[in-house]
């Protein structure tokens, strides 16, 4: 790899002496099973690697690394990660900035979750949830993004679900009154064994991502936005012992979970693995429809 990489930087060089008194140059070289690409055009430098077959024609569909050069940014893209190559300093801008072409959605998380803001019981703040038990689960899919123009910004979009698990108090539960949902306490001595609220969402996320290297391989990200929410279920259950088992019953009627909503999202991390933080600027349940609670979560957040 280091003799390629002297090899490469000495052609390299050459290359660049015949582009200072040429106005667009397209040179082809050949190492081993390697051939890298050099073309210069409009104060540009384009430098792709190659993986040859046998009888060293190049083939264009495993292109393996593209690095594009200005005297304002710098663009790297690796398409094979066992393949790695250094590119002479002579190619690189004065400001050297590698910009990522990764977003940071698609992934796995989960976080705790909360419901402050006047999450009451006849219009008085209770201790209702069990905070250490309850846990937002997010799966995302892959999405798309987009730079904005030639800065280290990009915009995302995406989908994913968003799965919602609040544990309440064992003495208290969630039913429907008057097409209302109030929640109630059970008599002493005839607590739940588990009480919980459990709703999903479709999300649908805007975000604005940046990112800031960190070394040769690793980088810092960062990304914010919004999320709209669409309600897929509700549902409110709760377990209990009858006739020495275990019952689960679940609670009839609607929730009057709140059917479409968004959150405020921030991200941070560096490479695939980061951590994150929502919150949703409207009360869960529909207004006049159930308690007021605002859900606020945090958690840790892998990406695909």
């Amino acid at each position: 790899m280091k003799k390629l990489t002297l090899i490469i930087t000495f052609l390299a060089a050459a290359f660049c002496i015949v582009a200072q008194t040429t106005h667009s140059v397209d040179t082809t070289f050949h190492y081993n099973n390697r051939s890298v690409v050099v073309n210069e055009k409009n104060d540009e430098i384009n430098v792709s690697v190659y993986r040859q077959n046998a009888q060293e024609d190049t083939i264009k569909s495993e292109k393996i690394y593209e690095g594009i050069f200005t005297d304002n940014r710098e663009i790297e893209r690796r398409y094979e990660s066992n393949f790695e190559i250094s590119i002479p300093g002579i190619f690189k801008p004065k400001n050297e900035r590698l910009f990522s072409d990764n977003s940071h959605w698609g992934g796995f998380g989960v976080g705790f979750t909360n419901l402050p803001n006047e999450f009451d019981f006849n219009g008085q703040l209770a201790s209702t949830l069990n905070l250490s038990r309850s846990l937002q689960y997010n799966l995302n899919f892959g999405g798309a993004f987009w730079r904005f123009g030639k800065s280290n910004y990009k915009g995302m979009i995406g989908l994913g679900i968003q799965f919602n698990s609040f544990h309440l108090q064992t003495n208290k539960a969630i039913k429907i009154e008057n097409y209302r949902s109030e929640i109630f306490t059970t008599q002493a001595g005839q607590e739940y064994n588990k009480s919980r609220l459990h709703y999903t969402y479709l999300t649908l996320p805007f975000l604005v991502e940046t990112n800031f290297p960190l070394g040769k391989t690793s980088d810092f990200f960062v990304n914010a936005g919004v999320v709209a929410k669409v309600k897929t279920a509700s549902s409110s259950k709760v377990w209990f012992n009858e006739d020495g088992k275990e019952k689960k019953m679940k609670m009839p009627g609607e929730l009057n979970i709140r059917p479409l909503t968004f959150d405020l999202l921030v991200q941070a991390g560096i490479d695939n693995i980061g951590v994150f933080a929502s919150y949703s600027p409207l009360s869960v349940f529909l207004n006049n429809k159930g308690p007021r609670g605002n859900q606020a979560t945090v958690g840790l957040q892998l990406y695909f």
